[in-house]
This record gives C-alpha cells, sequence and structure tokens, in this order.
C-alpha cells in the first residue's frame, strides 16, 4: 500500500521545478512521485497523511553528533549550555547539586570556557558549591573535563600524568596540584572509570529519548562520530522493544595506538540494525582551541596549540592509505589550520595516486569543524577534492563579535577574524555538510539554519553577529542537511534528495522556511517527520 503524504509545497532539493509539487508519494520506503495532490491522489490504494499549510523536505540529516555518548556520559545532569556568566553557571549547578542526594556524584554538561575571561580553567570557582562530594562538570568542547578533588582521589591522581603519543593531560598548579581540568580522552578515561555507571536499562532509556527528541526537530538522522562496543549493544537491545527515532550512521575511532592496522574497524563495518549501522571510521588531527589543544601553523598567545594528535605521521598516511584502499569511509577531526591543511595534504595525494576521486570507488572522504583558517587555507582546502562538514552553533553560541569569547583571545589578531569560514568554502566550490556536535550544541536544526544565517544566537538580538561575511542563506544551510550532506557521506544516490527511487525520510516544516525571518525560523513547529516511510514525530 502506498502513502502519500501532502502538505502546501515541496522542496525537493533537486533541479526539478518545484512550483507545482505539494505532495510526496512513498511506497514501503522509497519515494515513487513527487508531484500535486491532484495528480498523485488518483493512484489506487493510496493512504493519504495532510501536513496542511506545512511545506515538505527531504529529511534532514545531522552531519556530526555524539547522541549515544552524550546520552549515556556526555550530557549527565544540569545543562549549562547558554550560561551568560560564572554566576549564572554556579546558581544552576548549586540549584541542581541541592536536588541531587548526598551520596550520589553530582554532575553537569556545557560550560563554557569563556566564563574565565581568559584565565586558566580550574575546578575552584565550583568548589564551595560541591564541598567534598564528588562532581564531573564537562566543558562545551566535550574534549574536557572539571573534576572536584574528591573525583581525581577515586582516580588515583594527585598529579601531572604522563600521557605518551597523546595531547591528554592533567592541568596543574605550578607546585603540582591538579587544577580539576582534565584534557583529552585518554585523561577523560581515567574518570569515566571511576564515575558510577548507570544500568543499562538507564541507558537504553535516555538513548531513545535523546533520539526521540531530535526527531521531534525536524531530524531523520544523525552520523554519529564514536562507538564503543558497548554502545552497539545498546543500540541492538533498544530495537527490541522500539524503533529508534531516527537513523543512526555510526563512526568508530581510529587512535594511534591501532597504528596502521585497520582490522579491528573492518570487523565493524557494515554492522547494523534496523535504524543504525556503523558506516565509516572517525580519526583526529588534533583537539580544540579552547583547549590549547589544536594544531595550529603558529601557536596561539599562550604558545599552545601547536601539535596534532598523531606525533607519528607516516603511521597516520599508512593508516589512511589502508582505509581508502580498503573503500572505507573516513571523517577527520581538523580544527586547527595545520591540523587540516596536512590531513588535505595526505588525503588529496592518495587519492591522486589511486587515480580516484573523492566519492568514487575508494569512499567518501571529509573534513569535520574546520574553525580557523586565513584565506590562503580557505583557498587551498575549497579547491581540494575533500568534502567538508562544519557546525554553524560552535561560532555562533561560543564565539562574541568583539572578540572577548575564550576561543577568539587564545588565537589573538589577526586570527580571531578567521572564524568558520562558511560562505567562503561554499563560495569557492566546497561540499559542506551542516552539523551539530551535538552535546557540544543544540541539535535542533532551526536553531542551526537561523544562527547560520544570522552569525549570532537567533533569540539574542542583544548580540552582534561574528564575522558576519561569513553568513550563509538559508537554501545553503537547508543544502548542508539534505542534499550536500548525503554527497559528503556517500549517500547521495538514495538520500538528501526527494525524487523516485530515493529513501522516503521526510521532515515537513510549519512554514516556508525560504520565505521567513530567521529569527522566524528558530521557533517555526516542525508539523512531521517521516523516516523511511514511517511518521516518528507528528506535531
Amino acid at each position: 500500500m502506498s502513502t502519500l503524504f501532502v502538505a502546501d509545497a515541496v522542496h525537493s532539493m533537486t533541479a526539478t521545478d518545484d512550483r507545482n509539487a505539494n505532495a510526496v508519494l512513498v511506497d514501503g520506503s522509497t519515494i515513487t512521485a513527487v508531484g500535486s495532490v491532484d495528480d498523485l491522489r488518483q493512484r489506487d490504494d493510496v493512504t493519504i497523511v495532510d501536513f496542511g499549510g506545512g511545506v515538505i523536505t527531504p529529511g534532514l540529516t545531522d552531519s556530526h553528533s555524539h547522541p549515544i555518548s552524550g546520552a549515556t556520559s556526555d550530557a549527565l545532569g544540569v545543562d549549562l549550555t547558554g550560561s551568560v556568566s560564572m554566576q549564572e553557571a554556579q546558581r544552576r549547578l548549586a540549584d541542581y547539586a541541592a536536588t541531587v542526594p548526598a551520596e550520589e556524584w553530582v554532575y553537569a554538561w556545557g560550560l563554557d570556557p569563556t566564563l574565565y575571561h581568559g584565565g586558566p580553567i580550574v575546578f575552584e570557582p565550583f568548589a564551595s558549591i560541591i564541598g567534598e562530594r564528588p562532581c564531573v562538570i564537562a566543558l562545551a568542547d566535550m574534549h574536557s573535563l572539571l573534576v572536584s578533588p574528591a573525583v581525581l582521589k577515586a582516580a588515583g591522581i594527585s598529579g601531572p600524568v604522563d600521557f605518551p603519543n597523546s595531547s591528554a593531560c592533567i592541568a596543574c598548579y605550578p607546585d603540582g596540584t591538579p587544577t580539576g581540568h582534565v584534557l583529552e580522552f585518554e585523561a577523560k578515561d581515567l574518570i569515566y572509570a571511576v564515575m558510577p555507571p548507570l544500568t543499562e536499562a538507564q541507558k537504553v532509556q535516555r538513548i531513545v529519548d535523546v533520539l526521540n527528541g531530535m526527531a521531534s526537530t525536524g531530524l531523520t538522522g544523525a552520523h554519529v562520530m564514536d562507538m564503543s562496543a558497548e554502545d552497539l549493544a545498546l543500540l541492538a537491545k533498544a530495537e527490541e522493544t522500539t524503533d529508534l527515532g531516527i537513523k543512526l550512521r555510526i563512526h568508530p575511532v581510529a587512535r594511534q595506538a591501532m597504528g596502521s592496522d585497520i582490522s579491528y574497524l573492518q570487523e565493524l563495518i557494515g554492522r547494523h540494525g534496523r535504524r543504525w549501522a556503523v558506516t565509516g571510521v572517525k580519526l583526529f588531527m588534533d583537539g580544540s582551541i579552547d583547549g590549547g589543544t589544536a594544531w595550529l601553523q603558529k601557536p596561539d598567545v599562550h604558545g599552545d596549540s601547536d601539535f596534532g594528535a598523531w606525533t607519528d605521521l607516516d603511521a597516520y598516511r599508512n593508516l589512511m592509505r589502508n582505509l581508502i584502499e580498503a573503500r572505507i569511509d573516513t571523517v577527520a577531526h581538523a580544527i586547527g589550520d595545520e591540523g587540516v591543511l596536512t590531513h588535505v595534504r595526505v588525503v588529496s595525494a592518495l587519492l591522486d595516486e589511486l587515480g580516484d576521486v573523492n566519492g568514487g570507488s575508494h569512499g567518501s572522504h571529509s573534513i569535520e569543524h574546520l574553525e580557523m583558517m586565513d584565506d590562503d587555507v580557505v583557498c587551498t582546502v575549497a579547491s581540494s577534492p575533500l568534502f567538508l562538514s562544519m557546525m554553524p552553533l560552535h561560532c555562533t553560541r561560543f564565539l562574541l563579535a568583539d572578540h572577548t569569547d575564550n576561543w577568539s583571545r587564545k588565537l589573538g589578531e589577526p586570527r580571531e577574524g578567521y572564524a568558520f569560514r562558511t560562505r567562503s568554502l561554499v563560495d569557492g566550490g566546497a561540499v559542506l555538510a551542516i552539523g551539530s556536535d551535538w552535546p557540544v550544541a543544540p541539535y535542533d536544526p532551526r536553531f542551526t539554519i537561523a544562527d547560520g544565517v544570522l552569525r549570532r544566537p537567533f533569540d539574542r538580538p542583544d548580540l552582534g553577529p561574528v564575522v558576519p561575511d561569513e553568513s550563509l542563506t538559508v537554501p545553503q544551510l537547508l543544502d548542508g542537511y539534505t542534499r550536500s550532506c548525503a554527497v559528503a557521506r556517500g549517500e547521495s544516490a538514495t538520500s538528501g534528495q526527494l525524487a523516485p527511487g530515493y529513501t522516503a525520510d521526510l521532515t515537513v516544516f510549519g512554514a516556508d522556511p525560504y520565505a521567513l525571518t530567521p529569527e522566524e525560523i528558530g521557533t517555526m513547529p516542525i508539523l512531521g517527520t517521516v523516516v523511511d516511510g514511517d511518521v516518528v514525530y507528528s506535531a
């Protein structure tokens, strides 16, 4: 039996003239026709789902997200996102801590390092609130934690810790006493090892709730940029009793300790459930500018961010060669300009050597983040064969127009003005997918589209735009969630557009985003979300 999804209009994201289209005909999980309701409803045995005055687009896919780790470890406790002062963050934490039984750990997430006004990031501002209790606060970049002395004691940390061949560290005062700032993943793992674990049932429920929340914002899919063996077991457990709210395409991380051996990764590729699958591999070129662990051509103002996550670049090249020759899709976290350029050079040279194009027989290969690039680097990246994935909310929610934010203070002039060059890259011909990196930033695509146009938070008219010349248009941002995301992730033959033969993933906006102001886009309703032909959310 076929289903006819009807609205006021359709944006197919194809070269087709959509002016007369207001319906999408679906057979099972596949689109069979796009056109006018009067033409398509004449077919026999058709169930009509009418969304009234809405506008149907291809299903929005977040190109970069962490819904599993966010639900189960990184976004626990009280959300400090959006705190405009240290006093507000302290109040939120204090109010939440008062509700947590005295014998339990206190958690928080989303703390903006800008609240430290360029000073060292230390636990001390929260010490009087927490006292002797264990407390873990995830910084907004999700590359570092703030932990109380009780947590450090539980982890057996009393001073500096050596992490060979890694940018991870335990930050310490000059006397060697830990400040509570724990940077990068190997160091964070020491904390996770002593945190009281959630039960399997709690983790499954939190994952289901997060994915359903994503579906309610119009998302039909997300590319998941991390994975553990437990993650796959949790997804399988969830699907024993329910369908996931959105599709997940999962990219386990390849770390330097693996060397160039890809056998473990090859075993993971192709594992799947009904709405999840392991489809590629993620690599890290560096850390974060906020944490001083990015890879810049020149160090930041503190002398940090001048090294990569891989100390052995020959091993990195060999690993990338093996992945590309095995036809495994890759994404690479690269925030600093040197990290970006290094990955571009490695992948471009390998594709040239193999006589292939990006997205060809040797897979699809992308760079994630690309936060700071001058004109020369932008030109090199935009003219390269690599696909790109960026997160506009990282710019609008953590940077300030006057450059007094932590990110800009770290870089100084003139690099503070080279922030998130989205428009320059698109104008240079790059394929740009759009993501959120949740829980770093909100996963709601309406926020990202609105902010991406304004280059400031759509709900903060008091703030000026951050490097406004890099603003994107609504069609460009919608393209980044649909057609370009599908191209960047090697799925352009089946998703990202509304056309016969494509998968029936649909997002139904409450109004035409092309006709609204950015502020209106940020708050417009989502009327429905359709995944594989099934309505997973309806207003």
